[in-house]
Protein backbone atom coordinates (compact mmCIF):
# COMPACT_ATOMS: atom_id res chain seq x y z
CA UNK A 1 0.00 0.00 0.00
CA UNK A 2 1.04 3.32 -1.17
CA UNK A 3 1.97 5.51 2.23
CA UNK A 4 1.71 9.55 1.47
CA UNK A 5 5.73 10.07 1.43
CA UNK A 6 6.11 7.27 -1.06
CA UNK A 7 3.42 9.10 -3.39
CA UNK A 8 4.75 12.23 -3.07
CA UNK A 9 8.06 10.26 -4.17
CA UNK A 10 6.28 8.79 -7.06
CA UNK A 11 5.24 12.55 -7.82
CA UNK A 12 8.70 13.56 -8.25
CA UNK A 13 10.73 10.40 -9.22
CA UNK A 14 8.01 9.99 -12.22
CA UNK A 15 8.56 13.15 -14.10
CA UNK A 16 11.94 12.73 -13.67
CA UNK A 17 11.91 9.43 -15.24
CA UNK A 18 10.15 10.72 -18.24
CA UNK A 19 12.33 13.70 -18.61
CA UNK A 20 15.47 11.37 -18.78
CA UNK A 21 13.45 9.46 -21.47
CA UNK A 22 12.00 12.46 -23.16
CA UNK A 23 14.92 13.81 -25.54
CA UNK A 24 15.60 9.60 -26.98
CA UNK A 25 11.74 9.97 -28.11
CA UNK A 26 12.23 12.98 -29.87
CA UNK A 27 15.75 13.12 -31.67
CA UNK A 28 16.43 9.14 -31.15
CA UNK A 29 15.06 8.60 -35.00
CA UNK A 30 17.82 11.30 -36.21
CA UNK A 31 20.45 9.78 -34.12
CA UNK A 32 20.43 6.40 -35.68
CA UNK A 33 20.66 8.62 -39.26
CA UNK A 34 23.99 8.10 -41.50
CA UNK A 35 25.03 11.71 -41.87
CA UNK A 36 27.86 14.03 -40.49
CA UNK A 37 27.90 17.91 -40.92
CA UNK A 38 31.25 19.69 -42.12
CA UNK A 39 33.52 19.77 -39.16
CA UNK A 40 32.38 15.98 -38.28
CA UNK A 41 34.71 14.84 -41.38
CA UNK A 42 37.73 17.10 -40.54
CA UNK A 43 37.90 15.88 -36.80
CA UNK A 44 37.52 12.30 -38.07
CA UNK A 45 40.81 12.28 -39.49
CA UNK A 46 42.58 15.00 -36.97
CA UNK A 47 41.58 12.59 -34.43
CA UNK A 48 43.28 9.64 -35.86
CA UNK A 49 45.99 11.65 -37.89
CA UNK A 50 47.10 14.43 -35.86
CA UNK A 51 46.85 13.78 -31.98
CA UNK A 52 46.28 16.93 -29.90
CA UNK A 53 45.14 19.26 -32.57
CA UNK A 54 41.65 19.51 -31.97
CA UNK A 55 42.35 20.10 -28.60
CA UNK A 56 44.52 22.61 -29.61
CA UNK A 57 42.23 24.34 -31.80
CA UNK A 58 39.50 24.46 -28.86
CA UNK A 59 42.11 25.40 -26.12
CA UNK A 60 43.21 28.35 -28.93
CA UNK A 61 39.07 29.54 -28.58
CA UNK A 62 39.49 29.12 -24.54
CA UNK A 63 37.69 25.83 -24.29
CA UNK A 64 40.18 23.33 -23.67
CA UNK A 65 38.00 20.75 -22.08
CA UNK A 66 36.00 20.84 -25.39
CA UNK A 67 38.84 20.02 -27.31
CA UNK A 68 39.59 17.20 -24.62
CA UNK A 69 36.22 15.85 -24.60
CA UNK A 70 35.88 15.89 -28.52
CA UNK A 71 39.26 14.69 -29.09
CA UNK A 72 38.69 11.62 -27.18
CA UNK A 73 35.22 11.01 -28.26
CA UNK A 74 36.13 11.50 -31.84
CA UNK A 75 39.20 8.89 -31.64
CA UNK A 76 36.14 6.08 -29.98
CA UNK A 77 33.78 6.83 -32.93
CA UNK A 78 36.13 6.60 -35.21
CA UNK A 79 33.94 6.73 -38.19
CA UNK A 80 31.03 8.17 -40.38
CA UNK A 81 28.62 5.85 -38.64
CA UNK A 82 30.67 6.27 -35.26
CA UNK A 83 29.23 9.93 -35.59
CA UNK A 84 25.39 8.60 -34.06
CA UNK A 85 27.45 7.46 -30.79
CA UNK A 86 28.15 11.06 -30.22
CA UNK A 87 24.70 12.33 -30.99
CA UNK A 88 23.65 9.80 -28.37
CA UNK A 89 25.93 11.30 -25.75
CA UNK A 90 24.10 14.36 -26.42
CA UNK A 91 20.98 12.90 -25.82
CA UNK A 92 21.88 11.40 -22.96
CA UNK A 93 23.42 14.65 -21.83
CA UNK A 94 19.61 16.75 -22.55
CA UNK A 95 17.80 13.70 -20.48
CA UNK A 96 19.99 14.57 -17.59
CA UNK A 97 19.88 18.16 -18.10
CA UNK A 98 15.99 17.83 -18.51
CA UNK A 99 15.50 15.67 -14.64
CA UNK A 100 17.94 17.66 -12.63
CA UNK A 101 16.54 21.09 -13.76
CA UNK A 102 13.12 19.44 -12.65
CA UNK A 103 14.41 18.71 -9.71
CA UNK A 104 15.96 22.01 -8.92
CA UNK A 105 12.54 23.72 -9.67
CA UNK A 106 10.68 21.56 -7.31
CA UNK A 107 13.04 22.16 -4.34
CA UNK A 108 12.55 26.04 -5.43
CA UNK A 109 9.05 25.83 -4.79
CA UNK A 110 6.94 24.93 -8.69
CA UNK A 111 4.68 22.81 -9.03
CA UNK A 112 5.17 19.36 -10.31
CA UNK A 113 2.98 19.69 -13.73
CA UNK A 114 4.71 23.74 -14.33
CA UNK A 115 8.08 22.33 -13.21
CA UNK A 116 7.98 19.27 -15.29
CA UNK A 117 6.46 21.20 -18.65
CA UNK A 118 9.71 23.90 -18.23
CA UNK A 119 12.19 21.18 -17.66
CA UNK A 120 10.78 19.40 -21.07
CA UNK A 121 10.96 22.64 -22.83
CA UNK A 122 14.65 23.34 -22.20
CA UNK A 123 15.37 20.26 -23.83
CA UNK A 124 13.24 20.47 -26.73
CA UNK A 125 13.78 24.15 -27.48
CA UNK A 126 15.87 24.99 -30.94
CA UNK A 127 19.08 25.18 -29.12
CA UNK A 128 18.83 21.99 -27.60
CA UNK A 129 17.90 20.99 -31.09
CA UNK A 130 21.21 22.16 -32.43
CA UNK A 131 23.08 19.86 -29.63
CA UNK A 132 21.44 16.65 -30.08
CA UNK A 133 21.73 16.64 -34.11
CA UNK A 134 25.36 17.99 -34.59
CA UNK A 135 27.64 15.29 -32.96
CA UNK A 136 30.46 17.94 -32.12
CA UNK A 137 27.83 19.49 -29.78
CA UNK A 138 27.48 16.89 -27.50
CA UNK A 139 30.24 18.24 -24.73
CA UNK A 140 27.56 21.48 -24.27
CA UNK A 141 25.63 19.04 -22.87
CA UNK A 142 27.86 18.29 -20.22
CA UNK A 143 28.77 22.30 -20.14
CA UNK A 144 24.93 22.75 -18.92
CA UNK A 145 24.61 19.80 -16.06
CA UNK A 146 28.17 21.54 -14.70
CA UNK A 147 26.41 24.66 -14.85
CA UNK A 148 23.09 22.83 -12.83
CA UNK A 149 25.58 21.14 -10.90
CA UNK A 150 27.19 24.66 -9.67
CA UNK A 151 23.99 26.27 -8.98
CA UNK A 152 22.90 23.56 -6.63
CA UNK A 153 26.18 23.77 -4.62
CA UNK A 154 25.87 27.50 -4.26
CA UNK A 155 21.98 27.32 -3.30
CA UNK A 156 23.60 24.47 -0.80
CA UNK A 157 25.56 26.87 0.00
CA UNK A 158 23.65 30.04 0.77
CA UNK A 159 20.75 28.20 2.61
CA UNK A 160 24.02 26.92 5.41
CA UNK A 161 23.67 28.73 8.82
CA UNK A 162 25.49 32.35 8.67
CA UNK A 163 27.36 31.10 11.66
CA UNK A 164 28.95 27.78 9.43
CA UNK A 165 31.43 30.33 7.31
CA UNK A 166 33.82 27.19 6.53
CA UNK A 167 30.68 25.10 5.18
CA UNK A 168 29.10 28.11 3.42
CA UNK A 169 32.46 28.96 1.68
CA UNK A 170 32.94 25.53 0.89
CA UNK A 171 30.01 25.21 -1.30
CA UNK A 172 30.17 28.40 -3.02
CA UNK A 173 33.94 27.36 -3.82
CA UNK A 174 32.50 24.15 -5.26
CA UNK A 175 29.83 26.43 -7.56
CA UNK A 176 32.33 28.37 -8.36
CA UNK A 177 34.57 25.52 -9.68
CA UNK A 178 31.65 23.61 -11.40
CA UNK A 179 31.19 26.89 -13.30
CA UNK A 180 35.07 27.45 -13.90
CA UNK A 181 34.85 23.52 -15.33
CA UNK A 182 31.47 24.55 -16.89
CA UNK A 183 32.94 27.59 -19.04
CA UNK A 184 36.05 26.05 -20.41
CA UNK A 185 34.32 23.47 -22.13
CA UNK A 186 32.08 26.26 -23.68
CA UNK A 187 32.06 29.89 -22.49
CA UNK A 188 27.99 30.12 -23.20
CA UNK A 189 27.00 27.19 -21.70
CA UNK A 190 28.29 28.23 -18.24
CA UNK A 191 25.60 31.35 -18.42
CA UNK A 192 22.89 28.84 -18.01
CA UNK A 193 23.44 29.72 -14.34
CA UNK A 194 20.99 32.68 -15.08
CA UNK A 195 17.99 30.54 -16.01
CA UNK A 196 18.13 28.88 -12.69
CA UNK A 197 18.06 32.23 -10.94
CA UNK A 198 15.23 33.44 -13.29
CA UNK A 199 13.34 30.27 -12.01
CA UNK A 200 14.20 31.36 -8.38
CA UNK A 201 13.71 35.05 -8.52
CA UNK A 202 10.14 34.79 -9.94
CA UNK A 203 8.52 32.54 -6.87
CA UNK A 204 9.72 35.30 -4.80
CA UNK A 205 7.83 37.67 -3.27
CA UNK A 206 9.59 40.20 -1.25
CA UNK A 207 8.03 43.42 -0.10
CA UNK A 208 11.96 45.01 0.27
CA UNK A 209 13.91 45.06 -2.93
CA UNK A 210 17.14 44.79 -0.88
CA UNK A 211 16.55 40.78 -0.63
CA UNK A 212 16.27 39.96 -3.61
CA UNK A 213 18.83 41.96 -4.48
CA UNK A 214 21.67 40.77 -1.83
CA UNK A 215 20.08 37.10 -3.22
CA UNK A 216 21.30 37.98 -6.73
CA UNK A 217 24.45 39.56 -5.93
CA UNK A 218 25.82 36.37 -3.93
CA UNK A 219 24.32 33.97 -6.89
CA UNK A 220 26.08 36.88 -9.54
CA UNK A 221 29.11 36.24 -7.41
CA UNK A 222 29.62 33.07 -7.94
CA UNK A 223 28.35 32.43 -11.93
CA UNK A 224 31.22 35.87 -12.47
CA UNK A 225 33.97 33.89 -10.16
CA UNK A 226 33.30 30.91 -12.32
CA UNK A 227 33.54 33.11 -15.11
CA UNK A 228 36.31 35.18 -14.17
CA UNK A 229 38.68 32.03 -13.14
CA UNK A 230 37.70 30.16 -16.48
CA UNK A 231 38.86 33.56 -18.31
CA UNK A 232 42.49 33.77 -16.21
CA UNK A 233 43.19 30.04 -16.33
CA UNK A 234 43.28 30.63 -20.42
CA UNK A 235 45.03 33.43 -20.22
CA UNK A 236 47.20 31.64 -18.12
CA UNK A 237 47.87 28.64 -20.34
CA UNK A 238 48.40 31.89 -23.19
CA UNK A 239 50.97 33.41 -21.50
CA UNK A 240 53.02 30.04 -20.21
CA UNK A 241 52.80 29.08 -24.16
CA UNK A 242 51.09 25.68 -23.38
CA UNK A 243 48.31 27.08 -26.02
CA UNK A 244 48.48 29.95 -28.70
CA UNK A 245 45.37 32.10 -29.13
CA UNK A 246 43.14 32.64 -31.53
CA UNK A 247 42.83 35.68 -33.44
CA UNK A 248 38.94 35.21 -32.79
CA UNK A 249 39.63 36.16 -29.05
CA UNK A 250 38.79 39.43 -29.94
CA UNK A 251 36.47 42.30 -27.01
CA UNK A 252 33.59 44.18 -28.65
CA UNK A 253 34.35 48.40 -28.85
CA UNK A 254 31.34 49.55 -30.59
CA UNK A 255 28.96 48.54 -27.15
CA UNK A 256 26.34 51.06 -28.54
CA UNK A 257 26.53 49.53 -32.02
CA UNK A 258 26.40 45.80 -30.30
CA UNK A 259 23.77 46.88 -28.15
CA UNK A 260 21.39 47.45 -31.62
CA UNK A 261 22.39 44.66 -33.06
CA UNK A 262 21.62 42.43 -29.89
CA UNK A 263 17.84 43.86 -29.98
CA UNK A 264 17.21 43.54 -33.66
CA UNK A 265 19.37 40.41 -34.23
CA UNK A 266 19.28 38.42 -31.39
CA UNK A 267 16.51 39.06 -28.81
CA UNK A 268 13.83 38.27 -31.74
CA UNK A 269 15.16 34.69 -31.59
CA UNK A 270 14.85 33.72 -27.94
CA UNK A 271 11.59 35.45 -27.83
CA UNK A 272 10.24 33.09 -30.68
CA UNK A 273 10.84 30.46 -28.03
CA UNK A 274 10.10 27.34 -30.25
CA UNK A 275 9.61 28.91 -33.57
CA UNK A 276 12.67 29.43 -35.88
CA UNK A 277 14.48 31.90 -37.84
CA UNK A 278 15.02 31.99 -41.43
CA UNK A 279 18.43 33.35 -43.46
CA UNK A 280 18.24 34.36 -46.88
CA UNK A 281 14.37 34.99 -46.77
CA UNK A 282 11.41 36.20 -44.42
CA UNK A 283 10.74 34.21 -41.00
CA UNK A 284 8.54 31.59 -40.85
CA UNK A 285 4.29 33.25 -40.53
CA UNK A 286 4.66 32.41 -36.95
CA UNK A 287 7.72 34.00 -35.96
CA UNK A 288 6.74 37.16 -35.39
CA UNK A 289 3.38 36.38 -33.66
CA UNK A 290 5.05 34.62 -31.11
CA UNK A 291 7.56 36.98 -30.18
CA UNK A 292 4.90 39.36 -29.44
CA UNK A 293 2.77 36.79 -27.66
CA UNK A 294 5.83 36.55 -25.50
CA UNK A 295 6.20 39.87 -24.86
CA UNK A 296 2.32 40.15 -24.39
CA UNK A 297 1.94 37.81 -21.81
CA UNK A 298 5.36 38.39 -19.50
CA UNK A 299 3.55 41.99 -19.48
CA UNK A 300 0.03 40.83 -18.24
CA UNK A 301 2.47 38.52 -15.83
CA UNK A 302 4.14 41.10 -14.42
CA UNK A 303 0.94 43.55 -14.23
CA UNK A 304 -0.49 40.47 -12.24
CA UNK A 305 2.56 40.39 -10.00
CA UNK A 306 2.04 44.11 -8.74
CA UNK A 307 -1.75 43.53 -8.19
CA UNK A 308 -0.66 40.54 -5.74
CA UNK A 309 2.92 41.80 -4.47
CA UNK A 310 2.76 46.02 -5.45
CA UNK A 311 5.75 47.72 -6.74
CA UNK A 312 8.44 46.12 -5.02
CA UNK A 313 6.85 42.67 -6.82
CA UNK A 314 7.22 44.60 -10.29
CA UNK A 315 10.69 45.96 -9.79
CA UNK A 316 12.06 42.66 -8.44
CA UNK A 317 10.73 40.89 -11.94
CA UNK A 318 11.44 43.88 -14.45
CA UNK A 319 14.84 44.07 -12.61
CA UNK A 320 15.65 40.56 -12.69
CA UNK A 321 14.88 40.05 -15.70
CA UNK A 322 17.06 43.35 -17.52
CA UNK A 323 19.65 41.80 -15.70
CA UNK A 324 19.45 38.10 -15.85
CA UNK A 325 18.82 38.80 -20.30
CA UNK A 326 22.45 40.38 -19.82
CA UNK A 327 23.98 37.72 -18.01
CA UNK A 328 22.61 35.02 -20.20
CA UNK A 329 24.02 36.66 -23.39
CA UNK A 330 27.53 38.28 -21.51
CA UNK A 331 30.00 36.27 -22.59
CA UNK A 332 28.39 36.82 -26.84
CA UNK A 333 27.86 40.55 -25.81
CA UNK A 334 31.70 41.23 -24.96
CA UNK A 335 33.59 38.97 -27.63
CA UNK A 336 33.42 41.08 -30.84
CA UNK A 337 32.24 38.16 -32.93
CA UNK A 338 28.47 38.64 -34.08
CA UNK A 339 26.85 35.44 -35.11
CA UNK A 340 23.50 35.18 -33.39
CA UNK A 341 23.53 31.02 -33.73
CA UNK A 342 21.35 29.27 -31.83
CA UNK A 343 23.69 27.52 -29.99
CA UNK A 344 24.62 30.49 -28.62
CA UNK A 345 21.20 31.61 -27.71
CA UNK A 346 20.22 28.62 -24.92
CA UNK A 347 20.87 30.33 -21.64
CA UNK A 348 18.64 33.88 -23.30
CA UNK A 349 15.98 31.64 -24.85
CA UNK A 350 15.79 29.67 -21.37
CA UNK A 351 15.67 32.91 -19.41
CA UNK A 352 12.36 34.39 -21.17
CA UNK A 353 10.68 30.77 -21.46
CA UNK A 354 11.09 30.95 -17.55
CA UNK A 355 9.06 34.39 -17.36
CA UNK A 356 6.83 32.85 -19.65
CA UNK A 357 5.51 29.75 -18.14
CA UNK A 358 5.70 32.32 -14.61
CA UNK A 359 3.66 34.97 -16.06
CA UNK A 360 0.85 32.08 -17.45
CA UNK A 361 0.95 30.16 -14.20
CA UNK A 362 0.37 34.00 -12.44
CA UNK A 363 -2.70 33.96 -14.88
CA UNK A 364 -4.07 31.60 -14.01
CA UNK A 365 -4.14 32.22 -10.17
CA UNK A 366 -6.14 34.99 -11.22
CA UNK A 367 -9.03 32.36 -11.96
CA UNK A 368 -8.33 30.02 -8.71
CA UNK A 369 -11.21 27.68 -9.76
CA UNK A 370 -10.09 27.01 -13.16
CA UNK A 371 -7.60 29.05 -14.12
CA UNK A 372 -4.57 26.88 -13.00
CA UNK A 373 -5.71 23.53 -15.14
CA UNK A 374 -6.25 25.72 -18.15
CA UNK A 375 -2.82 26.98 -17.53
CA UNK A 376 -1.42 24.08 -16.89
CA UNK A 377 -2.87 22.46 -19.92
CA UNK A 378 -2.39 24.71 -22.46
CA UNK A 379 1.36 24.90 -21.34
CA UNK A 380 1.45 20.95 -22.21
CA UNK A 381 -0.18 22.02 -25.43
CA UNK A 382 2.73 24.18 -26.01
CA UNK A 383 5.68 21.51 -25.24
CA UNK A 384 4.27 19.25 -26.93
CA UNK A 385 3.91 21.03 -30.10
CA UNK A 386 6.96 22.10 -29.37
CA UNK A 387 8.63 18.31 -28.99
CA UNK A 388 7.02 17.46 -32.58
CA UNK A 389 8.40 20.53 -34.22
CA UNK A 390 12.29 19.41 -32.34
CA UNK A 391 11.07 16.31 -34.23
CA UNK A 392 10.32 17.52 -37.39
CA UNK A 393 13.61 19.45 -37.41
CA UNK A 394 16.56 17.24 -36.56
CA UNK A 395 14.79 15.22 -39.06
CA UNK A 396 14.09 17.40 -42.12
CA UNK A 397 16.90 20.37 -40.91
CA UNK A 398 19.78 18.26 -40.13
CA UNK A 399 20.04 14.43 -40.65
CA UNK A 400 17.85 14.68 -43.97
CA UNK A 401 19.73 17.28 -45.74
CA UNK A 402 23.26 16.30 -44.57
CA UNK A 403 22.21 12.57 -45.78
CA UNK A 404 21.33 13.86 -49.13
CA UNK A 405 24.96 15.61 -49.49
CA UNK A 406 26.85 12.41 -48.27
CA UNK A 407 24.68 9.84 -50.61
CA UNK A 408 25.75 12.34 -53.85
CA UNK A 409 29.59 12.23 -52.80
CA UNK A 410 29.26 8.43 -51.80
CA UNK A 411 27.93 7.94 -55.37
CA UNK A 412 31.67 9.32 -56.53
CA UNK A 413 33.41 7.36 -54.39
CA UNK A 414 31.71 4.14 -55.26
CA UNK A 415 33.15 5.71 -58.96
CA UNK A 416 36.98 5.36 -57.89
CA UNK A 417 38.97 2.51 -59.46
CA UNK A 418 42.70 2.44 -57.68
CA UNK A 419 44.04 1.22 -61.30
CA UNK A 420 43.16 4.05 -63.23
CA UNK A 421 43.96 7.06 -60.31
CA UNK A 422 40.15 8.94 -61.61
CA UNK A 423 40.26 13.20 -61.41
CA UNK A 424 37.47 13.45 -59.27
CA UNK A 425 35.69 16.85 -59.65
CA UNK A 426 33.38 18.18 -56.82
CA UNK A 427 31.14 21.27 -57.80
CA UNK A 428 30.01 22.61 -54.62
CA UNK A 429 27.00 23.75 -53.29
CA UNK A 430 25.27 27.22 -52.23
CA UNK A 431 23.65 27.37 -49.45
CA UNK A 432 20.88 28.37 -51.33
CA UNK A 433 20.79 24.69 -53.29
CA UNK A 434 19.83 23.39 -49.45
CA UNK A 435 17.00 20.61 -50.14
CA UNK A 436 15.77 21.50 -46.49
CA UNK A 437 12.72 23.33 -46.11
CA UNK A 438 14.37 26.09 -44.11
CA UNK A 439 17.55 27.30 -43.30
CA UNK A 440 19.13 29.52 -40.52
CA UNK A 441 22.97 30.33 -40.54
CA UNK A 442 25.16 27.26 -40.40
CA UNK A 443 23.06 25.09 -38.29
CA UNK A 444 19.42 24.49 -39.19
CA UNK A 445 19.44 23.14 -43.25
CA UNK A 446 22.39 24.35 -44.05
CA UNK A 447 24.82 23.24 -46.54
CA UNK A 448 27.99 21.40 -45.64
CA UNK A 449 29.65 20.58 -49.16
CA UNK A 450 30.22 25.06 -49.78
CA UNK A 451 33.69 24.75 -49.77
CA UNK A 452 36.83 22.87 -51.00
CA UNK A 453 38.22 21.57 -47.84
CA UNK A 454 34.67 19.92 -46.21
CA UNK A 455 34.42 18.19 -50.10
CA UNK A 456 38.05 16.90 -49.83
CA UNK A 457 36.98 15.71 -45.88
CA UNK A 458 33.88 14.09 -46.88
CA UNK A 459 35.31 12.39 -49.61
CA UNK A 460 37.99 11.02 -48.27
CA UNK A 461 36.38 9.70 -45.30
CA UNK A 462 33.94 7.88 -47.78
CA UNK A 463 36.80 6.44 -49.88
CA UNK A 464 38.69 4.84 -46.67
CA UNK A 465 35.41 3.49 -46.34
CA UNK A 466 35.73 1.76 -49.55
CA UNK A 467 39.18 0.62 -49.09
CA UNK A 468 39.95 0.18 -45.47
CA UNK A 469 43.37 -1.12 -45.78
CA UNK A 470 44.77 1.76 -47.64
CA UNK A 471 47.07 3.39 -45.83
CA UNK A 472 46.94 6.90 -47.90
CA UNK A 473 43.67 6.40 -49.80
CA UNK A 474 44.76 10.17 -51.58
CA UNK A 475 47.44 8.64 -54.08
CA UNK A 476 44.33 6.14 -55.60
CA UNK A 477 42.66 9.67 -56.94
CA UNK A 478 43.44 13.10 -58.13
CA UNK A 479 40.72 15.23 -56.14
CA UNK A 480 39.90 19.03 -56.93
CA UNK A 481 36.56 20.85 -55.81
CA UNK A 482 35.06 24.30 -56.27
CA UNK A 483 31.88 26.80 -57.43
CA UNK A 484 32.95 27.08 -61.30
CA UNK A 485 32.64 23.60 -63.58
CA UNK A 486 35.89 23.12 -65.66
CA UNK A 487 35.81 21.60 -69.04
CA UNK A 488 35.21 17.49 -69.37
CA UNK A 489 38.02 16.96 -70.40
CA UNK A 490 39.85 17.92 -66.72
CA UNK A 491 37.81 15.45 -64.86
CA UNK A 492 36.75 11.64 -64.91
CA UNK A 493 34.51 11.15 -61.97
CA UNK A 494 31.50 15.15 -61.45
CA UNK A 495 29.99 15.24 -58.21
CA UNK A 496 27.52 17.85 -58.31
CA UNK A 497 26.85 18.83 -55.34
CA UNK A 498 24.50 21.33 -56.37
CA UNK A 499 21.80 18.96 -57.25
CA UNK A 500 20.60 18.21 -54.04
CA UNK A 501 16.86 19.53 -54.16
CA UNK A 502 16.28 17.43 -57.28
CA UNK A 503 18.01 14.32 -56.34
CA UNK A 504 15.50 11.57 -55.81
CA UNK A 505 14.56 10.41 -52.40
CA UNK A 506 17.01 8.04 -50.36
CA UNK A 507 16.56 6.02 -47.46
CA UNK A 508 18.81 7.15 -44.61
CA UNK A 509 18.44 4.88 -42.06
CA UNK A 510 21.44 2.44 -41.33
Amino acid sequence: MLTRPSIRALGVTGPAALLLLLPWLIYGSAVVQRYGMRDDYSILREAREEPGKILRVCAAMGRPLYGWLLETSVREAGDIDGLSGMRALSVVGLGLLGAAVFLLLRKEGWPTAPAALLAAFLTVMPSAQVIASWSICWPQAVALLLTVGAYALARRGFEAPPEALWRRGAWCLGGVVAMATATLIYQVSGLFYAVLLAAALVLRQDTDLRAPARWMARHLAVMGGGLGAAFVITKLSFALGLFAPSPRITFETHFLDKAAWFVTQVLPNALALNVLNATGSAPPLAFWPMVALTLTVVVLGVFVVGRRVGRAGVSTWLVGLLVLTAAAYSVSFLASERWPTYRTLYALTGVWSVYFVASLLNLGRRWPVHGPRAVTALLGIFVVVSALLAHQHSLELFAFPQGRELALLEEGARQVMPARQPRVFVLTARQSDSSAPLRYLDEFGSVSVDSEWVAKEMFRALVEERFPGERDVNRLYRFAAGPVLPEPRNYDILVDMRQQQRSRPIHLAR
